[in-house]
């Protein structure tokens, strides 16, 4: 199967960047992969809230990860399609191998990717099951829920 060009441009963004950010905007969510690592700071992958810019989001890892200096590089991917696509598209993999190169066991690796994955699953999960029962206040439904 041929790639897309932009799932080809994630995955090169993947290797190339210091500092990730793939945020999901009907989410209002991020996954936020910062490669660096020193004495005391393993890479990091962390699901945070969307923030407004990409200045804010390195302010955030700065103060977060002072020992390791001003954020050099970031990269955004704004992901759209749906959080199971990350697998399926290769992007997760490609996440883990990126973490290994910057100093992560290979389990390690795999198991905080892996967390991530889950915790972005269960977000969607949530926000489908609160759309669904027309609690979300963006969407009206068009019928009535019956009293149970």
């Amino acid at each position: 199967m041929e790639r897309d060009e932009f799932i080809s441009q994630v995955l090169s963004t993947i290797d190339e960047a210091e500092v990730m950010t793939i945020f999901f905007p009907n989410l209002s969510k991020a996954l936020v992969v910062d490669t660096r690592a020193g004495l005391s700071y393993k890479p990091l992958v962390r699901v945070m809230n969307q923030v407004n810019s990409m200045e804010e989001r390195m302010g955030i890892l700065e103060k977060l990860r002072p020992n390791l200096g001003r954020v050099r590089s970031i990269a955004g991917i704004p992901w759209t399609k749906s959080i199971r696509s990350l697998q399926e598209n290769e992007i997760m993999s490609r996440l883990e191998k990126r973490l290994q190169l910057s100093g992560l066991q290979p389990f390690d690796s795999k198991q905080i990717c892996q967390e991530a994955f889950n915790k972005l699953k269960e977000i969607e999960r949530n926000q489908w099951a609160t759309l669904i029962k027309g609690q979300s206040g963006l969407y009206k439904t068009i019928w009535e829920t019956p009293n149970l």
